[in-house]
């Protein structure tokens, strides 16, 4: 007790004079960072500011400057969080038009280049990555693309081999309004496609960079957070390892502790999945309605096809169909396998399938669409516990999507067809016989774990087997 007290007697001597002998300099230290603009047009005077709140605005109490006319900037304040804070740069675009572009806090005092590329990997930052990881999610999308990109992306964001995807995603920034920005990018991000086309090898048309900007934007206002993962039992040790309702002491931290599975459970789903039956015109039913023709997942706004049982129907959960785009025509051993053979109609692909339901109006909508990669992992709902004939888990919440598909016959995993695919199409590398596709096991004790699969086209050999062929379920934003 003694110790503790002549330390505080010290302590409140040296306050007395000024905290120490000569009454030294009070003066706070400063941080400085400084870097580059990498964009079309006048840079002189640009806007650049420490994103502080990490909103994409330049507000008035945040750290600022103006840029040179070759685009360099330095902001020096006594605030330490300059160095770890994205930095925003505000470029004119003319006709009150702003292009924001930012780049993640990386501690550098000096080098912080920014530009489109660097806006993706801030994006992913702020979503929650590590810089590292955000690079890694792009030098795997350039790997698809057959693009080989020789150090990491922010040690050169303006390398040759980023050239597509920089022009692209300049474009779609400049589409979109600053709130939307973080979750957009990120979103792009992960996928790093568009109609069938890699943006890391491909340049999309202004109709298609509107439309993507469009979509991108209508996700970030409907979602601006994905479902969580439907866990809501703990591990233990106890009981033969079985899971528990009760945390664990002995293993902190868990799923289930965290996030809406935790804080905003549903009685419908039993976890954080917060999903609405429709009937076929698009009115809401109550949560014991026995015929639904949709799914709407208040979470994100989109609203998912429901399958059916019936094997004579179109929408048959199990019924197969051969990939079809305005870019990609299917091989003709695929379509000898596609479920339209039995049947005897027309409605072989994917393009004829959604074309069919658009003009059904099913739910009301007329602008169905297969869904990509991300929306449909988002939809998985780890914490199914109910189980088809064979004692196989199911990968998506039952109460709300019975009729769950097996996938492929040849991969009997739950897939379904996925729009974004991995291409390795560039002018190095083409491959007119084949795109790659993604692949999400969906049901069983893997459901969750990922990998890609070789689609063929009508350039394959024909003295070739057969691919795959896949079920669908189709996917629309909330509205449209």
């Amino acid at each position: 007790m003694k110790f503790q007290y002549s330390l505080i007697a010290v302590s409140l001597a040296l306050v007395g004079c000024g905290g120490g002998s000569g009454g030294g300099d009070a003066t706070a230290p400063s941080y400085n960072v400084a870097g580059t603009i990498s964009a079309k047009g006048t840079l002189l005077d640009t806007p650049v500011c420490i994103d502080l709140n990490q909103n994409f605005v330049c507000d008035a109490t945040e750290p600022s400057t103006k840029s040179n006319n070759a685009g360099e900037f330095s902001i020096t304040s006594t605030n330490k969080n300059i160095l770890t804070s994205p930095i925003l740069a505000q470029v004119d675009q003319g006709d009150e038009l702003t292009l924001n572009m930012m780049t993640p806090g990386r501690g550098l005092s000096k080098g912080n280049d920014i530009n489109g590329v660097t806006t993706l990997i801030a994006a992913l930052v702020i979503d929650g990555k590590t810089v590292s990881q955000a690079e890694q999610v792009l030098k795997d999308w350039l790997a698809h693309a057959n693009v080989k990109l020789p150090g990491t992306v922010m040690s050169d964001p303006n390398a040759s081999e980023l050239e597509h995807i920089e022009q692209n995603t300049v474009g779609l920034l400049s589409k979109m309004k600053p709130e939307h920005i973080t979750l957009g990018m990120a979103t792009m991000a992960q996928t790093l496609s568009y109609n069938d086309k890699s943006l890391a090898a491909y340049l999309l048309s202004d109709v298609e960079v509107s439309e993507l900007a469009a979509k991108l934007s209508s996700l970030s206002a409907l979602g601006s957070v994905g479902n969580d993962t439907g866990t809501v039992l703990y591990y233990t040790v106890a009981k033969g390892h079985s899971n528990t309702a009760t945390p664990q002491e002995l293993f902190p931290g868990q799923d289930a502790e965290f996030g809406f599975d935790k804080l905003e459970k549903q009685a419908a789903t039993g976890n954080g999945f917060k999903f609405v039956k429709l009937s076929a015109t698009g009115e809401k039913l109550k949560v014991d309605a026995t015929t639904w023709a949709c799914t709407l997942d208040e979470r994100t706004g989109l609203v998912w096809e429901n399958k059916s049982a019936d094997e004579n129907s179109l929408q048959f959960k199990d019924r197969l169909f051969v990939y079809e785009s305005e870019n990609f025509k299917p091989f003709s051993k695929d379509l000898e396998q596609v479920g339209c053979v039995n049947a005897r109609d027309d409605i072989c692909s994917t393009k004829q399938y959604i074309e069919h339901i658009n003009q059904k109006s099913l739910c009301g909508i007329t602008n169905w669409r297969l869904p990509d990669y991300q929306e449909f992992y988002d939809v998985l709902d780890f914490g199914e516990t109910e189980k088809d004939a064979s004692g196989v888990v199911y990968g998506m919440n039952f109460r709300f999507f019975p009729q769950q598909t097996l996938g492929s016959p040849y991969l009997e995993y739950g897939s379904v067809w996925f729009q974004a695919f991995t291409f390795t199409e560039n002018d190095k590398v083409k491959t007119p016989e084949y795109l790659r596709m993604p692949l999400v096991t969906v049901r069983g004790a893997d459901r969750g774990q990922s990998s890609s699969i070789e689609i063929y086209s009508d350039k394959k050999d024909p003295t070739a087997d057969d691919s795959y062929q896949f079920p669908i379920r189709l996917v629309a934003e909330k509205g449209e």
